[in-house]
């Protein structure tokens, strides 16, 4: 089987018509098989041996483990200026993923990149093109903002993270690309910078909400200040997954193994009562990495 447009279309519900996002899907043959049964139990008895492991948990301690990570790729990038360089390694690791809803094998090495960098630009195109200013938090190399970069050459566009090799990242392509619009600051989700204006634009997150655990409402009282006009969320959300079904049983309890984003869409809800925000959508798009479905998406905005 390969990735389609209307395999995408369906998880996302609304039909994409970028048409360089069209030929990239088309172009891309991102071939994968869902697992045999025999596979599917192997899968399923080294999830279960992998939870009785002591895994690496998120949270403010894992900073410096992540400024040498984003630093490797700042090294690579000057080496060989290649933007491939910025995409990080973990996009490369395993065969297995979760496509439809369901365990797949692929045989692309980029395939889980590629997979993500659909669903994320397809959304972003959907809900992010009237904005002059974008925002990506959290944004690590840069790279999925240098992706809308391509497409929108007249906005502004800003990635933020709390490494400084982030910042490092996103100046050497700018600088090596002659790249003018294109941003980088400091940003800890730990502790906001109140003096980063967001007002009246657009903002996002990919996959990296999820490593505050339930450390999240001194950012969502920066955005209730800040008042950007829109919140776009990738992010994993247990809230959105159902306890009596085996995979997003197994799903949920890695996300409390890792200690990953947790209680969000739930904090989201009860502001949405009190009439502080609008939840516009959460959707869940049915696809993930080996062990987690990471990316369900949630839009949202600040009354």
């Amino acid at each position: 089987m390969i990735v389609n447009k209307k395999t995408i279309e369906k998880s996302l519900g609304f039909q994409i018509n970028n048409k360089n996002l069209i030929k990239r899907i088309a172009s891309s043959r991102l071939i994968y098989n869902y697992l045999s049964i025999g596979d599917l139990k192997d899968y399923i008895l080294e999830y279960i041996k992998t939870l009785d492991k002591d895994l690496i948990q998120a949270g403010d301690s894992r900073k410096e483990q992540w400024e040498r990570g984003w630093a490797e790729n700042v090294s690579e990038f000057v080496g060989s200026g290649e933007f491939s360089s910025l995409v990080p390694k973990y996009h490369t690791k395993n065969t297995i993923a979760k496509f439809n809803g369901r365990i797949i094998k692929n045989y692309i090495q980029d395939f889980d990149y590629q997979l993500n960098s659909f669903f994320v630009d397809a959304v972003l195109f959907e809900y992010a093109e009237k904005f002059d200013k974008v925002f990506e938090f959290g944004c690590g190399t840069g790279y999925h903002l240098f992706r809308l970069r391509k497409e929108w050459e007249n906005k502004q566009f800003c990635g933020l993270d709390w490494t400084e090799s982030s910042q490092q990242a996103i100046r050497s392509y700018c600088e090596s690309n002659h790249i003018k619009n294109v941003d980088a600051k400091n940003f800890n989700y730990f502790d906001p910078d109140y003096s980063v204006d967001i007002a009246g634009s657009c903002i996002y997150t990919v996959a990296s909400l999820e490593q505050i655990g339930e450390k999240h409402d001194k950012f969502i009282n920066y955005i209730l200040d800040k008042k950007p006009e829109l919140c776009i969320n990738f992010e994993p959300i247990a809230e959105v997954l159902d306890e009596d079904v085996l995979q997003d049983y197994l799903t949920k309890k890695y996300f409390e193994k890792r200690n990953y984003l947790k209680n969000y869409l739930t904090r989201l809800r009860e502001l949405e009562k009190e009439e502080k925000i609008i939840i516009l959508d959460v959707k869940r798009l049915n696809y993930g990495s080996k062990f987690i479905e990471g990316h369900t998406l949630i839009i949202w905005k600040p009354i």
